[in-house]
């Protein structure tokens, strides 16, 4: 099916994520499944994302999202739906939503659930959150963790997704404070067999992560960031788990999920 006249999806939502209903159908919802929206009509008609090109979502800031394109991402065996989105702020022209991220993808994806404050998500029935490229959310779907998706065992991948969103943001403390800097590289690998250890010879162990943060710490990825001996302060769980006991044996043993490796170790306390 065609796209539907603009007029008719504008849709208000909270912040850049939350629920969304379509205006000029109060009874209409907008959700998303996977990484594709999907509209519910009173009719019982569907309307996925390539179906909504053109479509502008008010925020109740009252700004505008278009969505301008959409097209299939396939990468390392996953694929996701790519949403090349802009944004209009009242008084001002529309301007790309993302900003471009270092390997000059400029797009975001949808994922189903609510990003909390502290930037980790929430499962939350006909919530969405939205990330672009550049974000910890795309970059943890993009290893492989689609937080729907069932986890080896039981339950879902949500609790290596949010271990994930962690540790790229190097959340040690699990407060939804980041202590990194762009542009610095890590490696990550996990217990669930979805991302494997990659040869680092020049990177040493930093971290094992779960869904509050790291378990344990061997050394901050920034120098100036943080010490260890603050991250000690800062976190109960932390006291006695930093410096050399840190490795990924330990973090295993304290019910790591994700583990990586980064450059420069910074052990000063």
């Amino acid at each position: 099916m065609g796209a539907l006249p603009t007029a008719c999806l504008v849709a208000l939502f909270t912040a850049w994520s939350g629920t969304a209903t379509i205006a000029a159908e109060p009874t209409a919802a907008l959700r998303a499944e996977g990484t594709e929206w999907v509209l519910q009509a009173p009719d019982g008609s569907r309307l996925r994302s390539a179906d909504l090109v053109g479509a502008q979502i008010r925020l109740d800031s009252g700004a505008l999202l278009r969505i301008d394109a959409v097209e299939p991402v396939r990468a390392q065996g996953r694929s996701w739906w790519a949403h090349h989105l802009s944004v209009k702020w009242p008084g001002k022209e529309w301007q790309p939503l993302c900003r471009p991220h270092s390997d000059g993808s400029r797009h975001a994806v949808v994922l189903p659930g609510r990003e909390r404050a502290d930037g980790s998500l929430a499962a939350e029935a006909g919530a969405f959150a939205i990330s672009c490229t550049g974000g910890a959310l795309a970059k943890c779907l993009a290893v492989g963790y689609a937080p729907w998706q069932p986890a080896p065992g039981s339950g879902t991948l949500l609790a290596a997704f949010n271990a994930c969103v962690r540790m790229v943001r190097a959340d040690y403390t699990g407060s939804g404070m980041p202590y990194t800097v762009d542009g610095r590289r890590i490696k990550v690998h996990d217990r669930l067999g979805i991302a494997d250890p990659v040869e680092a010879p020049d990177q040493a162990f930093e971290a094992g992560w779960d869904e509050h943060g790291a378990v344990c710490v061997h050394h901050v990825r920034v120098a100036g960031k943080a010490t260890l001996s603050a991250l000690e302060e800062r976190s109960a769980r932390l006291r006695g788990n930093v410096g050399a006991v840190c490795t990924e044996a330990h973090a295993r043993a304290l019910g790591a999920l994700v583990f990586n490796r980064s450059d420069a170790p910074e052990t000063r306390r």
